[in-house]
């Protein structure tokens, strides 16, 4: 029984095309049981090689009738639970179920190609599209209009993957990092009061969400941004809980407003997520800081 499960496996897997690298394990004694495991490896949407390993396992019990059961583990499909239903199974039939897990290569792989996919920025033809800057890895420049169509003015932001760049706004999300940016037409006066109310709604409102239970909500005070005539920038970061996972990750909202001419302000909105945070988001944090005068180094990605 168990020997022509594991012929019919290993030729199944040989001759579909979609598996490689087949190979059968050694047949283990467990009292009168049996256990083996076949393992092959394959490529997922993106050609990244993964792992697929299956154990066969025949019990036989007092009676001398045999049941053969088996169980799969396919590596793209495991979770932070695989290791811990292995070790009930092995636990339960008196057995070590290490060799099984898979190695964990595809998932460094897959994190990898993910942060380097958030890189590619690929504009359709004839339409509006950042430039490259130089001294910058990551952000470029566009002309960007108001929304009235009476001026325009350069802004800069990141260049990848979800970067969207129409008539009157720029936005992107990579590494992390998120950055909206628009022009509104708006009057004359005092603006740093009006950002200090600005600062005080979204702190009350972070503070008191009905919907999400955020913690350690903080805000600071209107700060100058450097480099330019008329422009200020707050900051309020807060815990929130991951609607997935539920566990707490910290975000950060950077709101930045800067005085163009008379009429005219053009809002800089840069949310950081420290549980998107990878081995490029600090680059990316400094060539904002540089670019919009501004300071973010309390929020450096520390993993």
């Amino acid at each position: 029984m168990l020997n022509e499960s594991l012929k019919g496996q290993k030729a199944d897997w040989e001759s579909g095309g979609q598996y490689s690298d087949v190979r059968l394990g050694e047949v283990i004694k467990n009292g009168a049981d049996r256990y083996v495991t076949v393992s092959a490896k394959s490529e997922d949407f993106y050609g990244t090689a993964y792992e697929v390993k299956k154990l066969y396992y025949l019990d036989i019990p007092k009676a001398g009738v045999g049941v053969l059961w088996e169980a799969e583990i396919t590596e793209l499909q495991t979770d932070e639970f695989t290791e811990k239903i292995l070790a009930e199974i092995g636990q339960c039939y008196g057995i070590g179920l290490e060799s099984i897990m898979p190695s964990g290569e595809w998932v460094q792989a897959d994190a990898e190609r993910q942060v380097e996919a958030q890189d590619v920025y690929e504009p359709e033809a004839g339409e509006a599209a950042l430039t490259k800057v130089d001294g910058y890895r990551y952000l470029g420049q566009t002309t960007m209009s108001f929304k009235d169509g009476e001026i325009q003015c350069p802004v800069m932001a990141p260049m990848g993957y979800t970067t969207a760049v129409r008539e009157t706004y720029v936005s992107a999300s990579m590494h992390g990092v998120s950055v909206n940016i628009s022009g509104i037409p708006t009057g004359t006066g005092d603006y740093v009061p009006l950002l200090k109310e600005g600062a005080d709604r979204l702190y009350e409102r972070k503070l008191n969400d009905e919907d999400v239970e955020n913690r350690n909500v903080h805000k600071s005070a209107v700060m100058e941004m450097s480099g330019f005539d008329k422009a200020w920038y707050y900051v309020v970061d807060y815990e929130t809980p991951d609607w997935i996972t539920e566990e707490y990750y910290k975000e950060v909202s950077v709101n930045c407003r800067i005085v163009i001419g008379e009429n005219y302000v053009l809002t800089c909105d840069i949310t950081l997520r420290d549980n998107a945070f990878d081995a490029s988001t600090n680059t990316l944090l400094k060539e904002l800081e540089t670019a919009y005068g501004i300071d973010l180094s309390a929020y450096y990605n520390e993993g």
